[in-house]
């Protein structure tokens, strides 16, 4: 895939994904976190650096909460099918 997204993008892609979150944990979940750093490989430098905003440092992340439905893997799961057929 090439890089596709600039920041405009990020930017929306990112607030649906914060909007969609059910606990104030939100920010490190490692799921949310996965997500982002997949946006982050396919996006120009200008993107990447916006993206780097959105690391924590790893003592903050924590495992998934059990939520139901899992916005950001649901999220992250959709963006993954989309990318592998714009990549055939």
């Amino acid at each position: 895939m090439n890089k596709s997204f600039a920041v405009s993008d990020l930017k929306n892609l990112i607030v649906k994904a914060e909007e969609s979150f059910r606990h104030k944990e939100r920010a490190i979940c490692e799921y949310y976190l996965e997500y982002v750093a997949q946006l982050e490989s396919d996006s120009y430098e200008e993107g990447q650096g916006y993206l780097k905003d959105y690391q924590p440092s790893r003592d903050q992340i924590h495992a998934c909460l059990g939520c139901d439905p899992c916005s950001p893997g649901i999220l992250y799961t959709n963006y993954l099918r989309v990318k592998q057929i714009s990549d055939t």
